[in-house]
């Protein structure tokens, strides 16, 4: 039974498999500025938060700027009823991030980061819709925290062109 437990943990982490939102980040990620353009996104607050426990040390004088613009909600009818009246919305997250030196290099050019889910709207049930709709856009920033954790997972500061002629 001890040998089963120990090749089922020795199985998964051979094939990557890690927990979800545990993200392992360059070195060089691990002080971040964060630029937002304009107002705070809704995402800010949940993003540092997850950055944060990630060990990302965040300051406003880091050499490495994540820039979170273009923050934006949608909402489209899917499909109606007979009388015309909408039945079925598709709720739409997006956020356009950017990663950059303070040299103003880009390490990550803009990369959206969009999210869909479908909510059936009750005419008799309004409130509890509306509720559900807020429901679903934290739902939705979440997965797109997750998503840029990804992104970031992959970014490497960019190979000066004196070191790509070699």
């Amino acid at each position: 039974m001890r040998k089963l437990l120990i090749m089922g943990v020795l199985l998964l982490t051979s094939c990557g498999f890690h927990l979800r939102g545990s993200v392992q980040l360059a070195p060089e990620m691990s002080e971040l500025a964060i630029q937002d353009a304009g107002p705070e996104t809704d995402i800010l607050p949940d993003l540092k938060d997850a950055l944060l426990s990630q060990g990302v040390k965040i300051t406003a004088t880091a050499p490495v700027i994540l820039q979170l613009r273009n923050e934006s909600y949608s909402r489209r009818v899917l499909s109606v009823d007979v009388s015309g009246k909408a039945q079925e919305y598709e709720l739409g997250y997006s956020i356009l991030v950017r990663v950059q030196g303070v040299d103003g290099v880009v390490w990550m050019p803009d990369e959206e980061v969009s999210i869909q889910r479908d909510l059936r709207f009750d005419n008799s049930a309004v409130l509890a819709t509306s509720e559900e709709e807020t429901q679903l856009q934290e739902d939705m920033r979440r997965d797109a925290i997750s998503q840029v954790l990804q992104l970031l997972r992959n970014v490497k500061p960019p190979v000066p062109a004196k070191d790509k002629a070699k």
